[in-house]
């Protein structure tokens, strides 16, 4: 079996579609840590993560309606194991005025395969 250590980033839309990041069709991958940064400066911003446990069709929450602070940081720290085919979703609500969020999130990845 071979491991490789991987980075994932991207700017969180307010979608609950898409992925953040998904596991090869013959990998099974290990987030060690996921950083969610809310670039705002005046207000909090509330995520979301999820992930699959059947390559897509159905999803559960790591966390829901999670408060990131303004200028801030938040990180779980705890490993989200995904099977081949999983995916992890990360995405915000939008805005109370409508306006989009400035927000990013960042995993430090595992995969095996």
């Amino acid at each position: 079996m071979a491991s490789t250590f991987k980075n994932q980033g991207a700017t969180l839309g307010v979608a609950d579609s898409g992925s953040f990041y998904t596991a090869g069709g013959s990998t099974q991958a290990v987030i060690h840590a996921l950083y969610i940064s809310n670039h705002e400066t005046s207000s909090s911003i509330s995520v979301h993560v999820k992930v699959t446990t059947d390559g897509g069709s159905t999803f559960f929450h790591v966390g829901k309606h999670l408060e990131v602070p303004a200028s801030n940081t938040l990180v779980l720290d705890k490993p989200i194991n995904l099977e081949s085919s999983d995916i992890l979703r990360v995405y915000a609500d939008p805005n109370p005025d409508s306006s989009s969020v400035d927000v990013e999130a960042f995993a430090s990845v595992l995969e095996v395969s």
